[in-house]
C-alpha cells in the first residue's frame, strides 16, 4: 500500500512564501479519488484561492516553535469534522477513506470524543458502533481489516497530513 501523503510544506502553495516559526497558515485536504493531497496556504492566499470550494477539509494552524514539542496542532473539533465528512457514503467509500475513517475513529475514541457502544456484523463485514454523546448520535465504522503494518502506515500518514501525533 503506497499512501504518498506529504508533510506540511512550510511554504505557501500559491505564493511559495516560506513560513517561519509561529507563523499561522491554513492546511487543506483535497480528495484526489485515490488519496488525500495536502496543500498549505498563507492566510492571504487562502482567502484569494479558487481551491477553497474543492477542499475536503481545512483548518488553521501554525508553525511550531523549536521549544514546542510535537503535539496535537489540530483541535478535536477539526478531527471530528474530518470524521463526519468521511461518514457520508457508508459502503461505497474508496479504500483510503475507509482506512482514514477507521483510524480517526480510534483516535477520537482515545480522546473520548466518541464512545464505543458495540461491534456488529453485517453481510460478512464487521463494524464498530460508536456514540457521539454531545449530539446523541451513533455511527457505524467499517473495520477494514488492517494488518498491523497497514495500520501503522495509515497512522503515520494521518500524523503527517494533519500534523498530529497519533
Amino acid at each position: 500500500m503506497d499512501w504518498n501523503i506529504q508533510k506540511p510544506d512550510r511554504e505557501c502553495h500559491s505564493c511559495s512564501r516560506q513560513f517561519d516559526e509561529g507563523d499561522p497558515y491554513l492546511s487543506a485536504l483535497f480528495d484526489t479519488g485515490k488519496q488525500f493531497e495536502r496543500k498549505d496556504y498563507c492566510p492571504a492566499c487562502w482567502q484569494a484561492t479558487s481551491d477553497r470550494p474543492q477542499a475536503f477539509s481545512f483548518w488553521k494552524t501554525h508553525v511550531p516553535t523549536r521549544q514546542e514539542k510535537r503535539k496535537l496542532l489540530v483541535a478535536n473539533d477539526i478531527l471530528l469534522d474530518f470524521f463526519l465528512r468521511l461518514s457520508g457514503d457508508h459502503g461505497d467509500q474508496p479504500d483510503h477513506k475507509t482506512k482514514f475513517r477507521y483510524i480517526l475513529a480510534l483516535v477520537l475514541m482515545r480522546k473520548r470524543t466518541l464512545r464505543f457502544v458495540d461491534i456488529v456484523r453485517e453481510n460478512g463485514s464487521e463494524y464498530m458502533v460508536l456514540r457521539y454523546p454531545r449530539e446523541d448520535r451513533e455511527f457505524k465504522v467499517l473495520d477494514p481489516g488492517l494488518t498491523e503494518e497497514e495500520a501503522d502506515t495509515v497512522k503515520d500518514d494521518l500524523s503527517q497530513v494533519l500534523n498530529v501525533q497519533v
